[in-house]
């Protein structure tokens, strides 16, 4: 019996070894194999160089698709933020919930927002509580008595509110900018004079600028060219 122990021990150690080995090869090949890869797991063994740089090259062109529809909404994404909210947040220096509130009271009221925020700037600074010597109040600085004679239900209160102010606002520019013809230098001279006042010197052949209307729409490469108003949503 010992004899035949001694004969089997080496016999069996033999083959476990290569078994051994076979395994480890396997698990260290598969452990450089891409995760998810069943190509890799069922041609492991005797694989062509060219199957193997083919499976491959599969991944790498989804990953470019997927890398150009991300360039694309990117993209997309860009141009509705250029001339939006956000960017007029950056260029005032004003929190974006302001400038989104802005920008949205503009476009209801069909006014550029360009034109919209360079006449908040001049008369408020950006600020809802602003107040004037001569009684006008908020972001577009409106006298109670214009603010009432567009809504009448507006109390002292609710012309400082934002959106109301704005909305209130930007309807007396744009029936200005109706009333002159499309003509933004009157209109504005109009929202910070008086229509009267602009009537009455046009009348008598006078000019009635004062600066304003050059503080609102700029000079220079920086002077505003649009329309004034676009289209309702």
């Amino acid at each position: 019996m010992g004899t035949t122990e001694t004969i089997r021990r080496p016999r069996f150690g033999a083959l476990r070894r290569p078994a051994q080995a076979a395994l480890c090869g396997a698990l260290l090949a598969a452990s450089v194999l891409p995760a998810g890869s069943q190509e890799g797991v069922r041609h492991l063994a005797g694989v062509r160089a060219d199957s193997a740089h083919a499976a491959r090259g599969r991944p790498e062109r989804t990953f470019s698709r997927e890398f150009w529809s991300w360039m694309r909404e990117e993209a997309r994404r860009f141009r509705e933020l250029n001339g939006g909210p956000f960017v007029f947040a950056l260029r005032y220096r004003i929190s974006s919930d302001l400038a989104r509130e802005i920008h949205q009271a503009a476009q209801d009221e069909g006014i550029d927002p360009d034109l919209a925020f360079r006449l908040v700037r001049v008369e408020s600074a950006f600020n809802p509580r602003a107040r004037s010597p001569v009684g006008a109040l908020g972001l577009t600085q409106l006298m109670p008595s214009t603010a009432r004679w567009i809504d009448r239900t507006l109390t002292h209160e609710g012309i400082l509110v934002p959106r109301t102010n704005l909305r209130v606002g930007f309807r007396y520019l744009h029936g200005l900018i109706d009333k002159y013809d499309g003509d933004l230098q009157l209109a504005l001279l109009a929202y910070n004079r008086g229509d009267g006042a602009v009537d009455r010197d046009l009348r008598r052949g006078r000019n009635p600028e004062n600066g304003y209307s050059r503080r609102v729409l700029g000079v220079g490469y920086e002077r505003y060219s649009g329309r004034g108003v676009i289209a309702q949503r």
